[in-house]
Formats: structure tokens, sequence, C-alpha cells
């Protein structure tokens, strides 16, 4: 077996936050993978790690060649959108089995990850030909992906982040434009909220939790390529050891008219009790930080405007938490997948071809602009 810019993908690991071994771990445990049965039309084979974190896909020869030709675009655009809902390549690798082929397979985050509270999953492409899944047998256990045409009338409800998610689309389907791709998904995932979830999500441990994770590995700015390649691990805070080391700094922010999110988003609670927090906690302990590069670093560079500036959100506390936003009634699960389709001659001949067939019909073979403005347009009306 032979792997492809291992260095790279390794660091680019250690900056989502992911530990090497916990990443063997999953790869090599002495339970099988699991097929996942795909209905897509590029005959790949797709496994699942046995605790389903992550995805091992076959690919062809000249779709690695264009990932790793981009690679560095593909880690700069990362970089400068850290919450970006792209999916998370983690390796690439080649394997030659007795009697075969060169086999090519890339190593990908599942954006349905964790699984077992997801009750409905969905590939959008934001057209209709072709978009719908033939239905299933009630008894069967087949984990079931529907398509444009099953979301019919439903809506994502997000309230504050759906701003969030369509400027998201935006920028990570621009990027994808300027490399000439076409045919990728957006993958949504639905998964009810609980009394209990919503109770976590409202407490004030939570809510610095979460800070704590937007913010972390985000400081100083580093290229990937060029981190430090020392792993790290999180110390988890209770809530009531927050409140023991800043009294004086939360109970003139615990105001009962003030909600969870108009509390993170103050730039006094900002400055007065996470960023402390985040330094005693953080400084000696995060991959991402040289030297005392975070203490040094101005107060106000975790304020509101540093988020803006890099689109970040306040993310939540999940297993999974880049590819998953919290609305009033379900967690939802996005991703952007399958990037590899490049809108070469061949496919403008299948555009022609298409237009001519489908007339009057929306179809996945369009030019790159196109199909990123129709994405985006399926985003913003099927959010509130």
């Amino acid at each position: 077996m032979r792997t492809y810019a291992a260095p790279v993908f390794s660091r680019f690991r250690q900056y989502l936050g992911m530990a090497d071994t916990d990443f063997q771990m999953s790869l090599t445990c002495e339970s099988a993978y699991l097929q996942f049965i795909s209905n897509s039309k590029s005959q790949a084979d797709f496994f699942l790690t046995f605790d389903k974190r992550f995805f091992l896909k076959t690919q062809r020869k000249r779709e690695i060649r264009f990932l790793l030709t981009n690679l560095s675009k593909y880690l700069d655009h990362m970089e400068r959108y850290p919450h970006s809902i792209l999916v998370k390549f983690l390796g690439v690798y080649s394997i030659i089995a007795p009697q075969e082929k060169k086999r090519y397979f890339i190593i990908m985050q599942s954006v349905f990850y964790p699984h077992e509270r997801i009750t409905e999953r969905y590939d959008i492409k934001g057209c209709q030909v072709g978009r719908w899944t033939e239905p299933t047998v009630d008894s069967s256990e087949v984990i079931v992906v529907f398509k444009d045409n099953d979301f019919e009338d439903k809506v994502i409800s997000l309230n504050e982040d759906q701003t969030w998610l369509l400027q998201q689309v935006k920028l990570d389907t621009q990027f994808l434009k300027a490399l000439h791709v076409i045919d990728y998904s957006l993958l949504v995932g639905l998964q009810p909220l609980h009394d209990d979830d919503r109770f976590l999500n409202d407490t004030l441990g939570n809510i610095l939790a979460k800070t704590r994770l937007s913010v972390s590995c985000e400081y100083p700015r580093r290229r990937i390529a060029r981190a430090t390649s020392n792993s790290s691990s999180s110390s988890s805070t209770s809530s009531d050891q927050i409140l023991r080391l800043y009294p004086d700094y939360l109970f003139p922010y615990l105001k009962p008219d003030r909600s969870p999110e108009q509390l993170i988003r103050s730039e006094g609670f900002m400055h007065n009790v996470v960023t402390p927090f985040l330094m005693q906690n953080s400084c000696e302990d995060m991959s991402c930080v040289v030297g005392s590069a975070l203490c040094s670093r101005s107060l106000s560079d975790l304020s509101g405007a540093s988020f803006a500036a890099q689109h970040r959100r306040i993310l939540p506390t999940s297993k999974n938490p880049l590819h998953t936003i919290d609305g009033p009634d379900y967690r939802y699960y996005v991703g952007i997948i399958d990037l590899f389709t490049v809108y070469t001659f061949r496919k403008k001949v299948e555009r022609l071809w298409k237009s001519i067939r489908y007339r009057g019909q929306q179809f996945s073979t369009v030019e790159p602009s196109y199909y990123a403005q129709r994405l985006c347009q399926w985003v913003e009306s099927h959010t509130i």
C-alpha cells in the first residue's frame, strides 16, 4: 500500500483536532469495515469504518490526480474558512492486490457522524431530473439517502444560523466554481432534538464549551503544511469549575433577560470571561499554538470581528461540530461532497445533449457558475 502527501494530511488531521492514534485505531480495529450500498452512478466502492466515523471510497486515477494537484488550494480554503462544510479529506492511498489493477481510495470524515439518532438523510444537487429515490421495504435495514424531489416542501429551520449557512454555502461553492467543479452534493441529515439537548444548549457551561471549541486551533494562524507535528488533547472543564474560576466575571452577565445567543455575542463577555478562560486552559496544550503566541495576541482577536472575518460560528458541542448545526427542533448534519467532477469538454457536450432531451427541466450537468448559483438558491429557499 502506498500513501500520498502523508505529512500534509497528518497535519490537517491535527488541525481538525484528530489525534493520529485515534485515526489509526478507527482504521485498524479488529472489526470488519461496513460496506455502504450507494445509489451513486460513479460505480465507486464505499466502506465505513466500524465506528462509522470515516468513509473509504475508491476513486479513479484522474480524480486522485485532481485532488493532489489542488490540495494546497483546498487546504488554503479550509484555513481561510475553518468552519467550511466541505467534506474533510484525511488521506489518499493506493493498493495493488494480486492479479488486479492498482486501486486508489480516499479517506473522508463522515458527515453523518454520529449516526444513531439521524432519522432522515438527503443528497441535494438543486435539480430535478433523476433526483428521487426508489422506495424500500419497510422492514429493510438499508439506510436510505433521499434526493431533491423527496425533500418536497420541507424546510431547514435554523433561526440565527440560517444566514451563516447560506453564506458558507456561497463561499464553498465559489471555491468549487474556481476549480471548474460541478455535480457535487449537499448532504443534509435530520436528528430530532430531545429536551435534554435543548437544556444543554442553554446552559452557561455549554456556551463556554462552544466558544472554546469555536476559537480553539485558530490562533495563531499557521499554514497547515507548516503546522507543528505535536499532537494534543483538549482538557475538559465543567461548568462548576468555570464558576469557581471566574465568579466575579460571570455574575454580571447572568441576567434573566439575556438569551444565550445575546450572551455569547457580547463583546464584554468575550473579553472578560471567555478569553481568560481560553488562555488559562488552552495555552499550553493546543497543537496549533507555538510558544506563547496565543497569550501575546490582543484580546480583541476573539471578538465578533474576527469571527466575521473568517466566517466562523459558534460550534455545537458534538462529536462532529464542523458538520452540525442546531436549530430549535432538529440538529442538522450538513456537508458538501463529491468534489471531483470537472466541467470538461466532454461535460459540455453532455450538457448540450441533456438540454435537448430535458428541455425546460433542471439537470445536474451545467456550467460551474450556474451550478453553484442554483445550489445556493436551493439552500436559500429551503431554510428559515
